[in-house]
């Protein structure tokens, strides 16, 4: 079982991801979006959707010059994380945004990781 989360299957088919620390503690853009979460990470590698104060926004981390919206996700906590039967990835933050990653994206749109030991600053 990894160290940063519990997966729990749901009736569905799909799995919910109980986030051992669920402060989103930073954001990195590089080719991809990571989203730290204590020693958790979410990984974006692919188009996705996010909802900041009710106005959506669809997003590719290969354009970061309109990843904006993004950042407007910290600071948060998570409310619930979970990947549906289909493949589609959803967090809901307890202030009401909500990301997503739509099913049947290029392999690698997106990933539930244990982070290793860099805490997000340049070294």
């Amino acid at each position: 079982m990894p160290e940063g989360y519990v997966i729990r299957e749901l009736p569905d088919g799909g799995r919910e991801f109980l986030l051992v620390d669920p402060v989103l503690a930073w954001v990195q853009i590089d080719d991809r979006v990571h989203l730290r979460f204590g020693p958790a990470e979410i990984v974006l590698g692919g188009p996705f959707d996010v909802v900041v104060d009710g106005v959506g926004h669809h997003l590719d981390p290969r354009r970061a010059e309109e990843l904006g919206p993004v950042l407007a996700l910290f600071p948060g906590t998570a409310r619930w994380l979970w990947a549906g039967p289909d493949g589609r990835l959803t967090l809901e933050f307890e202030h009401g945004g909500r990301l997503g990653v739509r099913p049947g994206g290029p392999p690698g749109a997106w990933a539930v990781e244990v982070a290793g030991p860099d805490d997000g600053t340049a070294g």
